[in-house]
């Protein structure tokens, strides 16, 4: 096995090691600013802004959260797919 192969930067874009990768990467960065506490910079959604970085904070925490909701488990999903295609019905990933 070709160890660039599994590298996921290198991965191709409709891959299954692409997808996988890139919805772990999702889960992974929203995770992190959920630790670093950007939830509470989320209050634009209710129509009460603070104004200046926090905004922007929030938003960013809200796309990654939508993201991470709405994306990523189709990304690994479709990873399956691919997989069984590739094991069952001979189609190369």
């Amino acid at each position: 096995m070709d160890s660039s192969k599994f590298n996921p930067f290198k991965a191709k874009l409709f891959s299954g090691w692409g997808f996988l990768s890139r919805g772990l990467l999702m889960i992974a960065v929203f995770a992190l600013l959920h630790l670093l506490g950007l939830r509470e910079y989320t209050s634009f959604i209710s129509g009460t802004t603070s104004g200046g970085t926090g905004d922007l904070l929030g938003i960013t925490y809200f796309i990654l959260y939508s993201m991470t909701v709405f994306v990523a488990p189709v990304l690994i999903i479709a990873t399956a797919f691919m997989k069984i295609l590739s094991r069952y019905a001979g189609v190369e990933d």
